[in-house]
């Protein structure tokens, strides 16, 4: 059995499903592969799920073929919410300009993950916090009555919003709705979504609503991802300044 293969199945085990990865994972000085499973993904970013212990800053290669090596840094250790014992999260970012990730998991446009017919372990798009919070305008399917809500976070799948103070916006989960992003200098992104999570917050007296997209146009598609692809690269700046490493042009 090869290194890949014996890390997949290593994983699995502990996961309890089979888990998605895109080539070997390298660390100079090591004599294995780093055992991982991709959880979260984006242009330049990945998140892993992995049984050792890794530093921020350690660099990494991504060993797809002895032709297509990405190198990475760490960059961030994740909380472990939901993990079995003995694992951790970790987010790297490539230090290659050239590099998409998302070009890698053509499954990731249709949001399907099988290998003979058995549900991947859940991989996600990359969630941006939005510093400057952008309007969403809301409104149940069809219905005059418009709701003003803000991101708090936001990726190619949806977001997660905030109600404004009170509990008087009334949508539920699985709630279709009518959305409007309004994006600065630029005519606003419409679109369907459905609310997949709803949670109170008491103290702050808000609600706060995650949103995934349903049912978009190719043109609005294409705003929303640039969109997006905007608020990565401000966070990879954040990344890099933070390394104290230039950002890779």
């Amino acid at each position: 059995m090869s290194s890949l293969a014996e890390n997949i199945q290593s994983i699995d085990q502990a996961l309890g499903q089979p888990s998605l990865s895109i080539g070997l994972m390298l660390i100079q000085g090591w004599e294995k592969p780093v055992d991982y499973a991709l959880y979260e993904i984006c242009h330049h970013n990945i998140g892993v799920i992995t049984s050792v212990t890794l530093e921020i800053g350690t660099a990494v290669l991504i060993e797809r073929n002895e032709n297509h090596i990405i190198p990475l840094i760490v960059h961030q250790a994740v909380p472990k919410e939901n993990l079995p014992d003995g694992y951790n999260r970790y987010r790297l970012i490539s230090v290659d300009p050239d590099t998409d990730f998302e070009t890698l998991i053509p499954e990731l446009s249709q949001r399907t993950f099988a290998i003979n017919n058995k549900q991947l372990y859940h991989v996600r798009f990359a969630r941006f916090k939005t510093e400057i919070p952008t309007r969403v305008d809301a409104k149940t399917f069809g219905s005059p009555e418009l709701y003003t809500m803000k991101t708090i976070n936001i990726s190619k799948s949806g977001f997660l919003l905030a109600s404004p103070p009170g509990f008087r916006v009334p949508f539920n989960e699985a709630t279709l709705l009518e959305l409007t992003v309004h994006v600065e200098d630029e005519e606003p992104i419409c679109f369907l979504g459905k609310v997949i999570r709803c949670e109170f917050d008491f103290e702050k007296k808000m609600k706060r609503y995650g949103v995934n997209i349903c049912e978009i146009t190719t043109e609005m598609r294409e705003r929303y991802d640039s969109f997006i692809e905007d608020a990565e690269h401000r966070k990879n700046r954040q990344i890099f300044r933070l390394l104290n490493i230039p950002m890779p042009v």
